[in-house]
């Protein structure tokens, strides 16, 4: 049991509007301060066990309990900076371990400072106000600038205290293996990309000897890293981290605990794919391909990509936000190529592009809806996106 003397404390650090009310944080920072007053730290599986209920959990596979210390050390800086300000007691949590340190640093030589302060507070105030005109200037620039901050379509993300997470479609690859010729080879296959397809081969084949098995790893497709550097400046001094994983990779357990991107050919999206269901815009997996009824016109009209990838070329992709199992969001940015996926996802990280998005869907529908479908067409060539039309946006409806 927390010792009297710091339980009155940590009621006042939680029931603060700095704090955010959060239940998790909330009993993620009385166990560390109930362990580090019993001299008994506790390890990332302890507390995935008792504040997360996650008996098998494995810190090599889950980054779920460093962002939440991270996300708790920032809490108590807010903290401090405000509500806690003139505390005579300071709990921190240094980096590298999880015990609690208790105390607020005190300067010897601070009757000193203050008395330097107050000689240099009058030029410091002229220098302030003098400079007060640029820094406005350069912030009111800024936020022009990037809108991303002000976005409503942005606003869960940075008002959600669940992590971020960005998944990217990666293709799969698998071995053939000759046990009479003891002979094999690694194979990436169009028309393979999971193992359930990869069971179907092995069924219909009726040569003699040859075994089919999945590896350990898979292809990352060259636009990764530009899904990575789109998310990474649309986040820069926003004071949000994310994590990244592969779609093969992703462990579905991890889906509540994380507001999802998922971004990738609809062919390598994994479990996501049954979220495209969800959407008016339906997907042909046979001919890859989508497949979508255009206002005013009777059927509904196949779309698909034309040209060659590797010149120039067009693509159509989709955009969705729908709800996660636990009060999170998901978020799907598919093309039927790579260029697709690629432009989809800029039109959600690029402040221009997201602006443009966001007053559409205001024109369109009178708002930014809490979940949505955007389906595009994108021009592209060497498999790099060039510009979007936006063919159809619309407001999905969850009960």
């Amino acid at each position: 049991m927390i010792e009297e003397e710091y339980q009155e404390y940590l009621n006042k650090i939680v029931a603060s509007k700095s704090f955010g009310n959060s239940p998790t944080y909330s009993n993620l920072l009385r166990y560390l301060v109930k362990c580090t007053i019993a001299n008994d730290v506790p390890k990332e599986t302890e507390i995935a066990s008792q504040i997360f209920g996650k008996k098998d959990f494995d810190p090599s596979q889950s980054t779920l309990i460093r962002v939440n210390i991270y996300n708790l050390r920032k809490k108590l800086k807010v903290y401090y900076q405000n509500e806690g300000a003139k505390d005579k007691m300071m709990l921190r949590i240094p980096k590298g371990g999880y015990e609690v340190k208790f105390g607020r640093e005190e300067n010897a030589n601070s009757s000193k400072k203050k008395r330097l302060k107050q000689k240099i507070l009058p030029v410091a105030i002229a220098l302030l106000v003098s400079s007060l005109v640029v820094n406005w200037f350069l912030y009111s620039k800024a936020n022009f600038n990037k809108p991303i901050r002000n976005s409503e379509l942005w606003a869960e993300i940075f008002n959600s205290e669940k992590n971020m997470m960005l998944l990217v479609g990666d293709l799969y690859l698998f071995q053939e293996i000759d046990t009479i010729r003891k002979t094999q080879k690694i194979i990436r296959d169009p028309v393979i990309n999971s193992k359930e397809d990869l069971l179907v081969l092995q069924n219909t084949m009726n040569s003699t000897g040859i075994i089919y098995e999945s590896l350990p790893y898979s292809h990352l497709i060259r636009n990764t890293t530009s899904w990575v550097k789109d998310l990474s400046n649309a986040l820069h001094d926003e004071n949000k981290n994310f994590v990244v994983r592969t779609v093969s990779g992703f462990n579905a357990k991890e889906l509540p605990e994380n507001d999802v991107l998922v971004v990738g050919m609809v062919k390598t999206l994994g479990i996501f794919r049954d979220y495209i269901k969800k959407s008016s815009v339906e997907y042909d997996y046979k001919s890859h391909r989508f497949l979508f009824k255009i206002k005013d016109k009777k059927e509904k009209e196949f779309f698909e990509p034309s040209g060659e990838p590797e010149n120039h070329h067009t693509d159509y992709a989709l955009m969705l936000k729908v709800p996660g199992p636990s009060g999170n969001n998901i978020y799907i940015f598919a093309g039927v190529w790579d260029t697709g996926a690629s432009q989809s996802f800029k039109n959600f990280t690029d402040a221009k592009l997201v602006k443009r998005l966001e007053r559409k869907m205001v024109d369109e529908l009178g708002k930014a809806p809490d979940y949505f479908e955007v389906f595009f067409k994108v021009n592209g060539v060497d498999r790099m996106e060039l510009s979007s039309e936006i063919i159809h946006l619309g407001e999905l409806e969850f009960n």
